[in-house]
């Protein structure tokens, strides 16, 4: 039963200390949630993270906190928190499909993505509060992870120490991580080290070589005359005002032959100090082409394969996969090769990723994320592996057996993956058909009741509703392409963008009452699935060229849908605890509209460093392999009529369906990601998994979630809150 105060007495709730606390955490989990998701394709609930700090902080800090204060803290931080998982679903898809999409923070696409976002968590919370009695009351749904929340509000004697023990995983997380986050950001590397760095190498013989060239330039105070000349029409192409004095320049650049060992920022560097624009120490500089030196990371240890030189001098295949001449490392900065230490044959790929996060995420995972860990041993362990044996794979694989798993990953496994995730999200909407019946029910009968006194009235949430149905129209109005075809085609632009925004709200409402009865009886929903189907028929309604206007839309539902769950999972705490439903639906409805501009800004910062470091700004070839991002960026290339794989689509989409059929509908999604991530991250998340099951044989499956899971929680947190501290750094350092 629901706890409430003495008569003639009320307990604290909405306090300024609450209400700060909920923004911080919130937005802390919600950056640091964002990168978890980027990087291992799907996140966590935040909510019980939320109400253990605020146990340490209001309670066990300020030593003055109430059950129904906390719980309006965890609401608050949760709702700033939920909405990174539609975003991250959806929106990372326009780094992913070309220049043409890409955004940065402030534009006027950012904004307009974000107001969209915005519109989408007002109406996911507007829609859904009027079904509160109905979901809670009458059909009691068990809503399992706000349960737990509640069970942790009303045994506030442990709050404190589970705050102690959550951020001690914290820091343990920041120390093992900083190792790997440190070599991201690069200082001027000295001319005496040069050599010691290409030995251990920290740069190439080609870094070392123009770093060289530069000292000699800045040491002369001048350069060749071609490269000052080659300089001036590099700079000129950058500068130029007239387009016609930019291609005669860009022209004049593609018939000049190329000056051996000099880049064209080297030449540019060189003409700006001949020039008088720059000194000439302006060339010691990473922009300049000088090298650069990573700050120290794991593979300072030197860690290496242990090996003789054959007879002719060389080191053997197995020791030196690359053929520089150097034992290759066991130890890099972010991987420890445990298949090699134990004599794998190089084809199968057995290497852990050091990320806190992916342990973390395992152990609270449990049990259940073992099918994730099957999925990816399956994918590099098993089919990988027998394709090289078969001699399935190239000639030039067979001849470097070490490049099969990233040869397999591209070729097989990842758009089996795809297609085993698409067929599972699917599924998993057919799953979800018991749950439709049952939300139209309680439509009809929340219908027929009324409201009552202590929820927000409908004035309140219609207004809301509707401002946010013009905040997703103006969007639309902007952000759309000018898009041909589409079953709206022949309409005007204004009017098809104000029926796609009316279609959009009322998928919004249908999908957050399935999204929120799925959660409810199971604690799992398809919103993959959903943001798919969205998507998809967006882009039949506006044609299929209109990406954007399609994303925008699909971001908004997800956004949507995870906010109208976590708003009904809340409301179920609350009524745990007995806290006022009106008051956590008001501070709900103010403050997630402050998400989606977190986890947007999030997205950017890490594809800005990416696109730094790696020169991609999210997707294979980055720490953020946006998984589920790269399923949707798969859709919409098949919509548009690209070449794809269709066939191991197909027959990945047949088994994910019947996998996500079974008695658990996200089954088939669960393999599917397993299939499409680097294993390196899989394999850390599976240790994970083995060390809740161990540590609940041990100590009991109540210890290992009483003291586990607020360590495991640290973890998350403490890796990706230190990942964005250092890319921040990066991006600030240019």
């Amino acid at each position: 039963m629901p706890e409430r105060p003495p008569a003639g007495r009320s307990y604290r709730e909405i306090t300024l200390a609450a209400i700060i606390f909920g923004v911080i955490v919130g937005a802390v989990m919600n950056a640091a949630i964002t990168y978890a998701g980027l990087k291992i394709g799907f996140t966590i609930v935040g909510s019980s993270i939320a109400a253990v700090l605020g146990f340490g902080v209001l309670r066990g800090v300020l030593r003055k906190g109430s059950i129904l204060e906390v719980n309006i803290a965890q609401t608050i931080g949760s709702a700033v928190n939920t909405p990174n998982s539609g975003v991250i679903f959806t929106v990372p898809v326009l780094l992913l499909l070309g220049s043409q999409y890409h955004f940065k923070f402030g534009d006027e696409r950012f904004w307009l993505l974000t107001a969209a976002c915005v519109a989408g968590a007002i109406l996911g919370c507007a829609f859904i509060i009027p079904l509160r009695k109905q979901m809670l009351d009458v059909e009691r749904l068990r809503f399992p992870s706000a349960v737990a929340v509640g069970t942790i509000l009303k045994s506030p004697g442990a709050g404190p120490r589970k705050s102690i023990v959550l951020l001690v995983g914290v820091v343990i997380a920041m120390l093992v991580y900083l190792p790997v986050a440190l070599p991201g950001i690069k200082v001027v590397a000295p001319l005496d080290q040069l050599d010691a760095l290409v030995r251990r190498e920290k740069i190439t013989d080609d870094d070392a070589g123009r770093t060289r060239t530069l000292n000699e330039w800045m040491t002369a105070q001048a350069a060749p005359a071609e490269v000052i000349a080659r300089g001036r029409l590099v700079h000129e192409r950058k500068t130029a005002s007239d387009p016609a004095d930019r291609d005669a320049a860009a022209s004049a650049l593609k018939s000049a032959p190329a000056i051996p060992g000099v880049t064209d920022a080297m030449a540019e560097a060189a003409y700006l100090a001949s020039a008088g624009v720059t000194d000439w120490a302006a060339l010691k500089s990473k922009a300049a082409g000088w090298a650069m030196k990573p700050l120290p990371g794991y593979s300072d240890l030197d860690w290496r394969v242990r090996a003789r030189p054959d007879a002719d001098g060389a080191l053997p295949y197995s020791a030196d996969h690359d053929a520089n001449g150097t034992p290759d490392l066991l130890l890099t900065d972010e991987t420890l090769d445990v298949g090699r230490i134990l004599g794998l044959p190089p084809q199968m790929l057995f290497m852990f990723a050091i990320t806190p996060l992916s342990l973390g995420a395992g152990y609270l995972t449990g049990r259940a994320g073992l099918l994730v860990l099957a999925g990816g041993i399956l994918a590099y362990i098993v089919l990988t592996p027998a394709a090289f044996s078969m001699g399935w794979l190239p000639a030039e694989i067979v001849a470097s057996p070490h490049d099969a798993p990233e040869f397999g990953r591209g070729n097989f496994n990842r758009p089996l993956g795809i297609g085993l995730l698409l067929g599972g999200a699917l599924a998993g909407i057919v799953a979800s058909l018991p749950a439709m019946r049952e939300a139209f029910k309680s439509i009809a009968v929340a219908g027929r009741t009324g409201k009552s006194s202590d929820e927000l009235g409908l004035k309140v949430l219609a207004t809301a509703a509707v401002a946010a149905v013009v905040l997703l129209f103006l969007a639309l109005e902007f952000v759309s392409d000018d898009a041909t075809g589409g079953w709206l085609g022949g309409l005007n632009p204004h009017l098809k963008h104000f029926l796609i925004a009316l279609v959009g709200a009322g998928w919004i409402w249908f999908a957050g009452i399935i999204i929120a009865q799925c959660t409810g009886m199971t604690d799992w929903s398809p919103i993959s699935g959903m943001a798919l189907v969205t998507i998809v028929l967006v882009m039949m309604l506006a044609g299929k060229d209109d990406v954007v206007g399609a994303v925008t839309i699909g971001a908004a539902l997800c956004v949507a849908i995870t906010c109208a769950a976590d708003m009904m999972a809340d409301l179920k705490t609350g009524y745990m605890v007995g806290g006022s439903p009106r008051k956590q639906q008001t501070v709900e409805l103010i403050f997630t509209g402050l998400g989606p501009v977190i986890s947007i800004a999030t997205v950017l910062l890490i594809a800005q460093t990416n696109l730094q470091t790696t020169g991609v700004p999210m997707g294979d070839g980055t720490p953020t392999t946006a998984p589920q991002a790269q399923a949707l960026e798969a859709v919409i290339t098949g919509v548009q009529g690209g070449e794809m794989p269709y066939a191991l689509y197909g027959f990945g989409a047949v088994i994910g369906a019947l996998l996500g059929l079974g008695s658990f509908s996200g089954l088939g999604v669960l393999v599917g990601l397993s299939m499409y991530l680097p294993l390196i991250y899989i394999l850390t998340y599976g240790l994970g998994c083995v060390i809740n099951m161990l540590v609940s044989k041990i100590k009991g499956k109540a210890w290992a979630e009483e003291w586990g899971v607020p360590l495991a929680a640290g973890f998350i947190v403490g890796e990706a809150v230190l990942a964005l501290v250092v890319n921040s750094i990066v991006l600030i350092r240019g």
